[in-house]
Order: structure tokens, then sequence, then C-alpha cells
């Protein structure tokens, strides 16, 4: 099916910005769909405190989730184009009665579109104000994640350790 843009996104902050921990932590009871409308709302980040300060944080979560979540959707829209156009009617209604659940899961990446993601992130990490080289470590981690997974046989967080040495003893064992 895929790579979940929410466990990319997790794994990436959980490397490059620890801090935004409790962020993803705020997001683990909450849809794709959910997530998706708190992070892309727009105007609340400009607003002054009741004190009289300006705060202005440069935050890595929205930045890689808007990046990622762009680009699974941009595979659902294409994979719905080539459906018969009775059947996209048809899925067009449910999606209006219903709010969509459904996890967004990445494509399978070439190594050409993981350039171009990473390319993307450090652009609007950029954009966001995100510094240089947080951006780049972040813009990094995303290629690294994704490259991962598009490794033969792809890297699902099992334990590629005892994959590697089956005959090993796990600890606590005897040979």
């Amino acid at each position: 099916m895929g790579l979940a843009v929410r466990q990319v996104v997790c794994d990436v902050v959980a490397e490059a910005a620890d801090e935004e921990l409790p962020l993803i932590e705020g997001m683990q009871d909450l849809d794709d769909a959910a997530v998706d409308h708190t992070l892309m709302r727009r105007g609340r980040s400009r607003e002054a405190l009741g004190f009289g300060l300006e705060m202005t944080v440069a935050l890595v979560t929205p930045v890689l989730w808007a990046v990622l979540a762009e680009l699974a959707k941009q595979t659902l829209a294409k994979v719905s184009e080539g459906a018969a156009p009775r059947l996209r009617g048809r899925v067009r209604g449910l999606f209006r009665r219903t709010r969509d659940t459904t996890p967004l899961h990445l494509p399978p990446l070439s190594q050409e579109q993981i350039v171009h993601v990473r390319e993307a992130v450090l652009e609007r990490c950029t954009a966001a104000g995100v510094e240089g080289a947080r951006a780049l470590a972040v813009a990094d981690g995303v290629a690294a994640r994704l490259a991962l997974d598009a490794l033969p046989g792809g890297d699902s967080g099992g334990d590629a350790e005892a994959e590697e040495a089956p005959d090993r003893p796990q600890h606590g064992q005897d040979r």
C-alpha cells in the first residue's frame, strides 16, 4: 500500500525536531483528514500574544505534512482519473456524504522522485522560516526515510538486525 505520510512525519520529526514530539503526540487521536485540516489552517500563527509580544516559530511538522500529504493526494487523484467516469461519480458521492478517514499513503518512489521531494521539503522549510542547517537536516531526513522504504523489501520498521543474522542468539538466549 505504501508508506504512511504520518509515519514519515513522525520518524523525521523524532530525528530532526524532537522538541515537536508533543505536537506529534497530539496528532495520535486524529485521523489524517483532521490532522491535515488542523496543520494547514492559516492565519493563527501571526496573531499577537495577549501581552503584546508576537511569537513566530518555524515548525517542521506542518511543513513536512503539507509536502507529503500533497504528494499522497496527487497520487490518489491520478488513480481516480484512470477509473471509469461512472465509478468516479459514485466515489465522489460517497466522499460528499462521509468524511474520508483513510490514512494518506505515499506511493513507491524512484530515486529521482525522492530527490524531488527532498528539494520540495528544503524549499518549503526555508520559505516557512526554518533555519538553514535545520531545514537541510529535515530534508535529508525525509530523503533518507523514503530511500529506506524504496530498498528491495522496504523497511516497515522490522528488526533488521534479527533478519540479517537469524542464527545469532537473541538477548538472553543460549546457542
